[in-house]
């Protein structure tokens, strides 16, 4: 490949250094970050699939066709000194699911100040979120993908994002969830409550979800927290369906929570209210 002493361009090295950071980006997601034109883009990133650099797919909707989803093969990784990335080529359903993260933050950042959102922060948590556990002085994990940060109203709102649920087992999801109430009630000093965002790539996905919370209750863990506490996350949690428009995430009402059955409501709105009503 052309370019500079390594065989790499400059535009390639950009492209692979954001997969590397993102995990999977779709070519539209590249055509944002970069700024470049998107016939650049798909131009480049054929040249590195071709090249084994990158790996690309087209994944399955319900509904049109879904653009090309891209990540590192580990001699791109290699080509630009990163750790091993994540083997996506046997989980499509997880690209999608990770692609999608970046939806969010990317929609904010672009499209957030329509609806009164403005982007403060994003990090990827590749271990989760980690916290201590004062009764028992022990370390404990929360499996989330993502943290978001935006301001609202002259506040800042923490979002936590959740995404590979597509085939996460029942009692996985319902554990998880159970994570989130203990860690919103040890972490009180966390000033407001983050809200716990979970992407569900259909709507079916989104159902299991609201079915997973009902079950926190008559779990172990569920038992030990109490009915107050649970119902304090589930008022910080909201399901968001990512299909067919991932765009609308942030500019349409698609985000339903598990206690409230009065349709679906916009992302401001969700985090609105928990700025107002779960301190």
């Amino acid at each position: 490949m052309p370019g500079t002493a390594t065989g790499l361009s400059s535009i390639d090295r950009r492209l692979l250094s954001l997969l590397s950071e993102h995990d999977a980006l779709t070519t539209g997601q590249l055509v944002r970050l970069t700024g470049l034109p998107e016939r650049t883009v798909q131009h480049r990133l054929g040249r590195l699939h071709r090249a084994g650099l990158v790996n690309r797919c087209r994944p399955e909707v319900p509904v049109g066709t879904d653009p090309y989803h891209a990540w590192l093969t580990d001699i791109g990784a290699a080509a630009i000194g990163a750790g091993p990335p994540e083997p996506w080529s046997e989980d499509r359903a997880g690209v999608q699911a990770t692609a999608a993260l970046s939806d969010i933050w990317l929609g904010v950042r672009d499209h957030g100040s329509e609806v009164g959102l403005h982007l403060v922060g994003w990090r990827r948590l590749r271990d989760g979120l980690t916290w201590r556990d004062p009764g028992s002085d022990t370390l404990r994990q929360l499996p989330i993908d993502a943290e978001l940060q935006v301001a609202l109203d002259g506040e800042v709102a923490t979002a936590l994002v959740l995404a590979r649920v597509e085939r996460l087992p029942s009692a996985r999801l319902v554990a998880i969830l159970a994570r989130f109430a203990a860690y919103l009630a040890t972490e009180r000093t966390t000033m407001p409550r983050p809200v716990l965002l979970v992407l569900a790539r259909t709507k079916r996905v989104a159902v299991a979800v609201r079915e997973a919370c009902g079950q926190v209750a008559e779990t172990p863990a569920g038992r030990r927290l109490g009915q107050e506490a649970l119902n304090a996350a589930s008022g910080r949690l909201a399901i968001g369906v990512v299909e067919p428009r991932p765009a609308w995430l942030v500019s349409e009402a698609v985000w339903c929570t598990p206690t409230a059955h009065d349709g679906a409501r916009r992302l401001v709105d969700v985090l609105g209210g928990a700025l107002a009503g779960g301190r």
